[in-house]
């Protein structure tokens, strides 16, 4: 059953606690990474040791809640970002576990936003994941934005669509040669739009997904015994014979915090140019036109003394006053004939005409921006004695924090509860964005998480991020890294990480302890953690509820 629109939230409420069990006495929560395995004769926690990847630069969580021999599986995204290595192995060997771990049942799957590096599994892992007879999956949330009945999300769908196929096409025309640009200063220009959109880089080995981000959420809303779609405010509870509250804190419907990535103008995106031109140029060049000489000049008209076209022409008639000005620009930035490769990409970076396609790489970025701002945020809450809360904010960033404010929230119970509350009783803060800079709030956010026991788990691969882009990415960002750390008193766990144990040796440890991102971590907090090549598992709670 698919339940849309606003005028059904009620019902698919009631429809849901009437489903719910009891309350949990263990949770358990289960962040994978698929990590290769250590070789035999490696030390511990070297770079030897660790393969040709550190970690998963994705997210995929799944929380146990146990109350005796009852238990329900939550799964909360599942994906790793495109061109990581061996991802389809990976996250083939991921989907084996959670289908074994939950005995074939999801009571609930938690899809935060649409993007490859939250979803990808259940493309690489189709034929298990979206099988229902491999695994049934009871109940899927999702945010507002995914409700085909809500007039807000159906237009932001049409604004991300045209954004989306826009970039695609002209990926795919300065792939195909089809502009007057050389592919050398377009490739620079466009700084990744091919690795946004989701396509192979070419002459490379990536394989072109078998689904997109979109086919994947639909045949989870058609799979699913149940779609509901949430709305910010609202108080559910998870689904399944054991249970938990869960408050609805984001995406906002409020247009311009949905739309509000950065966290102000006097602390920038670091990776995000700010564009120079508006997008009229790359919609007609997106629709099949070429830049228009008059328009698109990267000089005022006054100094634009010829074109390229008015070059050649004089060059064929060979006379006139600007000959000696034209077989210069042909020999140092247009010529072709009888040149190497190497000249002419050489030939190619002096030019400027492209320049303004680097517009359509703050475009895809801004895009992406955009769509992490559509996050389904949720705050869990546990039957403990302090009524201990994980926050899962998927890739929130500024504007869908900020407007967890704006609501007020109940207790299941019908007493009110404010964001302040939630954030104060964070046990568990699952790191936005993979720890970058933009989706983490300081005083709205971090700095509010006062729980003495508070700890974090970032999702990342560090070494992986700093190739992405014409600068690398910070994942984790090391303003976040330190205020985690200041804050969690050094409790955080990264899945590019090895952590000290009593199963390693006595150097082994050591060697790990070396580590400023392990060097801070309590040992007693290690002592409860879990740890397999292929996850990290920690308990939030690890017996009967008071």
């Amino acid at each position: 059953m698919v339940t849309d629109g606003v005028a059904a939230a009620d019902a698919v409420a009631a429809a849901v606690d009437a489903h719910v069990g009891v309350a949990p006495e263990q949770v358990h929560v289960r962040m994978y990474r698929a990590l290769d395995p250590i070789p035999d004769g490696s030390a511990d926690g070297s770079v030897d040791g660790i393969g040709d990847h550190r970690g998963l630069l994705g997210d995929c969580f799944l929380i146990r809640l146990e109350a005796g021999e009852v238990r329900s599986h939550i799964l909360i995204d599942c994906g790793l970002l495109l061109g990581s290595p061996k991802a389809a192995e990976r996250m083939r060997a991921v989907a084996a576990d959670i289908v074994s771990t939950c005995a074939g049942r999801l009571d609930l799957l938690i899809v935060t936003h649409e993007h490859w590096d939250h979803l990808s599994g259940f493309s690489q892992a189709a034929d298990v994941l979206l099988d229902p007879a491999k695994l049934a999956i009871g109940t899927a949330w999702m945010a507002w934005t995914e409700d085909p009945a809500d007039p807000l999300a159906n237009s932001l769908r049409t604004r991300f669509d045209r954004t989306g196929f826009a970039l695609a096409s002209i990926a795919g025309r300065i792939r195909d040669g089809d502009t007057p640009f050389g592919p050398d200063a377009a490739r620079s220009k466009l700084g990744g739009v091919d690795a946004f959109m989701g396509k192979p880089v070419a002459g490379s080995s990536q394989n072109r997904p078998r689904l997109t981000t979109r086919d994947i959420l639909a045949r989870l809303k058609a799979g699913a015994g149940e779609v509901c779609y949430l709305r910010p405010g609202e108080t559910r509870r998870t689904p399944g014979p054991v249970s938990l509250p869960a408050y609805v804190l984001g995406p906002p419907r409020d247009l311009p915090l949905l739309f509000r990535d950065t966290p102000s103008a006097v602390t920038p995106e670091t990776y995000l140019d700010a564009p120079t031109v508006d997008g009229g140029q790359l919609l007609r060049l997106a629709d099949g036109g070429l830049p228009d000489p008059a328009r698109d000049s990267p000089f005022a008209p006054d100094y634009c003394r010829f074109t390229i076209a008015d070059m050649e022409a004089r060059l064929a008639a060979g006379d006139g006053d600007d000959l000696r000005s034209c077989e210069f620009l042909r020999r140092h930035y247009h010529g072709t004939a009888g040149m190497a490769d190497w000249q002419k990409a050489a030939m190619d970076r002096r030019r400027i005409d492209a320049d303004w396609l680097g517009t359509a790489g703050a475009m895809a970025l801004k895009m992406d921006s955009d769509t992490n701002n559509t996050s389904l945020a949720l705050a869990f809450e546990l039957p403990d004695d302090a009524r201990d809360v994980m926050l899962f904010p998927g890739d929130a960033q500024v504007g869908n924090w900020l407007s967890w404010g704006n609501q007020a929230y109940k207790t299941p119970d019908g007493s009110p509860v404010t964001i302040d509350q939630l954030l104060a009783r964070t046990l568990l803060y699952k790191v936005g964005h993979h720890g970058s800079h933009n989706a983490t709030l300081a005083a709205r956010g971090l700095a509010l998480m006062t729980n003495d026991r508070l700890f974090a788990m970032i999702p990342t691969d560090e070494e992986l991020a700093r190739r992405q882009g014409a600068g690398g990415w910070q994942m984790p960002n090391p303003r976040v890294r330190a205020a985690l750390k200041a804050q969690t008193g050094g409790r955080i766990l990264r899945n590019d990480r090895r952590y000290p144990s009593a199963a390693r040796t006595a150097a082994q440890n050591e060697r790990l302890r070396a580590d400023p991102d392990v060097t801070a971590i309590p040992q007693g907090f290690l002592d409860r953690l879990v740890e397999t090549d292929l996850f990290l598992e920690y308990p939030l709670m690890e017996g009967p509820s008071a």
